[in-house]
């Protein structure tokens, strides 16, 4: 392999037999460069730009470094023949345990789709589990809130003085008609007596220009209305407590009227008639 070149241009030979010595001689390429492993040709060209080499030599030298290699590989598998033969006869055999492994593998697989089906099947439920008491907690949140509302009916009623009219409770008569299928009559006590409940309220003492007992009455019947508010009008129990409510609704109304009739000032007149718009939408 030639390793070096010559400048051309000088006349006499004997001055570029001088010269040699002085002209750069490219070095051997290392086999290293060749092992990286993001190793790129058209890199490694272009890196061999400054070696004073022509293409035909470098390629003559790429060519003489392609030789040596195949020779050192024929070298080595001769050096080590022995150990290549002992290789092949260690392999034999090999399939029937490459195909134990198969099997084993094909179990193990069976086996964790099984465990996954498993576990599908368990987050399913669990899902189930955790959306049944989900609504439960709601429906028990829903049954506090119309239990909170029984509450303040019956609060209510019991203040105003209405009755809720009972299945038990014997129907009032008038005195002397006699009960059915029985001689026996009414007396003096089972006969409802009017009470003044509604005029000892406007007696009591004023708050803010509005009757204590009135106004708790009505803040009272307002929180009731906010938290009837807070469920569909159509529920059963709020359908089934209407008639309950508007009786309490109309006898307030009737308080704030006779309270705005009383009333003399107009501040206070004004708040009452504000409270009969509450109470009426």
């Amino acid at each position: 392999m030639s390793n070096r070149f010559y400048f051309s241009g000088s006349d006499s030979g004997s001055d570029a037999d001088d010269n040699d010595a002085s002209l750069p001689f490219p070095k051997p390429l290392e086999r290293s460069a060749f092992l990286a492993p993001d190793f790129d040709a058209a890199a490694f060209l272009s890196s061999l730009s400054n070696r004073f080499q022509t293409l035909e030599d470098l390629q003559t030298e790429l060519r003489e470094l392609s030789q040596t290699l195949n020779t050192e590989l024929v070298d080595l598998v001769n050096d080590n023949y022995q150990d290549f033969l002992s290789l092949g006869s260690t392999l034999y055999g090999g399939e029937e345990k490459i195909e134990d492994i198969r099997l084993g593998l094909l179990g193990f697989e069976r086996d964790v789709k099984a465990v996954k089906d498993k576990v599908d099947t368990r987050r399913n439920e669990v899902a189930e589990l955790l959306r049944q008491k989900k609504a439960l907690r709601q429906e028990t949140s829903i049954g506090q809130a119309l239990l909170e509302i029984a509450e303040r009916l019956d609060l209510l009623e019991e203040r105003l003085d209405i009755s809720t009219p009972s299945a038990t409770q014997p129907t009032t008569k008038v005195k002397g008609q006699p009960q059915d299928g029985v001689g026996e009559k009414w007396s003096n006590g089972w006969i409802e007596e009017p009470t003044n409940d509604v005029d000892e309220e406007f007696n009591s003492d004023e708050l803010d220009g509005i009757p204590s007992k009135l106004k708790r009455r009505t803040e009272e019947f307002l929180i009731l209305k906010h938290l009837a508010r807070k469920h569909s009008p159509q529920h059963p129990f709020l359908l089934a407590q209407e008639g309950r409510i508007r009786r309490i609704q109309e006898l307030l109304l009737t308080d704030l009227e006779l309270a705005i009739k009383q009333e003399t000032e107009v501040k206070n007149k004004q708040q009452l008639i504000q409270l009969r718009g509450a109470i009426e939408e």
